[in-house]
């Protein structure tokens, strides 16, 4: 099944796209609720949600423009750097169907603007490989992570992906990291000076300390998130592996550009255990690396029938997860 759409057109994946996102989200519109606020969210983003929440319906319609607009860049992200054969609609099908498992999730979170600009400095930093002066690529990249930041104040640690790329692309000389933080550092600075401007700057250097540094253990997860997270854990792991390891049989480009995100998760996997194992925000921010890893696992091998067994699991797991918690 997951074989014969993977292989389809353009045309019948965002037909089927189009047809999950009716079904998932008109309940939503339904009974809309106010948007997700925790300390950890940036400036830019409670202005975002003070504009918004008297308007509960609008409100889940700007998350449902942010998911779609999220899903299509991913797709045009993974074709325009060359990783799957044919045009292919799957990793925008699995996230929306990460962004909308659990009706918790269809509203308004920091992550749905912030995760336009992860994308955009994914996009950067897979496609500075190969050229000779990347400081623009290095500095689109890095404002996209400080900008992103602003909505999400633990996106911080995504620079530790920028700088883990550097280092996978074999790239020693001090400009391009002098790049890095300029571009990441450019955001911030003006943030700082408007609280310094309106006589706020110990309480907002305090927030971001606050929401940077909280080493706590894990929080007990009700039933149905652990198994999501436990089940999206295994089954990212073993497709990275797989995936990464043909790689290795691919373009050298190919090859780096795909170890981009290995490093990514392994800077979330870092934001997680300094900023206090925000859950809501893993399902947000490790759907990027797994639509890519189990697309590939569909697409690039010939001999794929445990995977495809491993993916439906996982998109059945999903409907599960929706029709329970519908029902309950």
């Amino acid at each position: 099944m997951l074989r014969w759409i993977s292989k389809s057109g353009t045309f019948i994946q965002f037909a089927i796209f189009t047809v999950i996102l009716v079904i998932t989200w008109m309940p939503a519109f339904m009974n809309p609720l106010p948007a997700v606020q925790t300390p950890a969210d940036g400036p830019l983003y409670n202005l975002l949600v003070s504009w918004l929440q008297p308007y509960p319906s609008i409100t889940v319609a700007v998350a449902l423009i942010l998911v779609v607009i999220q899903s299509l860049i991913l797709f045009y992200v993974y074709q325009a750097n060359g990783f799957f054969k044919r045009t292919n609609f799957i990793p925008a099908i699995i996230i929306l169907l990460a962004y909308s498992w659990n009706g918790n999730y269809q509203t308004m979170h920091a992550l749905l603007p912030a995760g336009i600009l992860i994308i955009m400095s994914l996009n950067s930093i897979m496609r500075m490989y190969g050229r000779q002066a990347a400081y623009h690529q290095v500095f689109t990249a890095t404002f996209s992570i400080g900008i992103a930041s602003l909505f999400y104040i633990p996106l911080v640690y995504l620079m530790l992906m920028i700088w883990f790329t550097l280092i996978t692309y074999r790239i020693s000389t001090w400009r391009e990291y002098a790049v890095s933080v300029v571009g990441f550092s450019l955001p911030l600075v003006y943030y700082f000076s408007w609280l310094f401007w309106i006589d706020n700057l110990p309480s907002g250097l305090h927030q971001i300390s606050d929401a940077l540094f909280r080493l706590i253990l894990p929080p007990r997860l009700p039933i149905v998130n652990a198994i999501w997270l436990w089940v999206s854990g295994f089954i990212m792991v073993v497709t990275m592996v797989a995936v990464l390891n043909i790689m290795n049989d691919k373009l050298i480009s190919l090859r780096r550009r795909s170890w981009v995100l290995f490093n990514f998760s392994i800077a979330v996997v870092i934001l997680m255990l300094f900023a206090g194992w925000p859950m809501l925000s893993a399902n947000y921010l490790f759907v990027i690396p797994i639509s890519f890893f189990i697309t590939g696992s569909l697409t690039l091998f010939k001999r794929r029938f445990w995977f495809e067994v491993l993916a439906l699991g996982y998109f059945v797991l999903f409907i599960a997860m929706k029709v329970y918690l519908t029902i309950s």
